[in-house]
């Protein structure tokens, strides 16, 4: 695919075609990350949000019955043997 690259202000731009924005759900504000290789290969990549994905896999965990606390949520004598 070819795109051509536009000046935007002082900086330059990629306009992405509606078809990348589509199947990539590219939006206005979506982070992105280029990477330069040496041999002039640009690699644009989607950032992904800290901890995306954490809130279902955190319920899956309750639902599986995965969510019991590793230790206790008391200290005695025994516990401290244990640590």
């Amino acid at each position: 695919m070819e795109v051509a690259v536009i000046k935007i202000g002082s900086s330059l731009g990629i306009k992405f075609p509606d078809v990348v924005k589509q199947n990539y759900n590219l939006a206005i504000g979506t982070k992105v990350e280029f990477n330069f290789s040496s041999d002039c290969e640009v690699i644009i990549r989607k950032k992904s949000k800290l901890r995306e994905g954490w809130d279902a896999a955190f319920a899956q965990y309750a639902f599986d019955g995965e969510d019991e606390l590793m230790l206790p949520d008391f200290i005695d004598s025994e516990t401290v043997a244990f640590l």
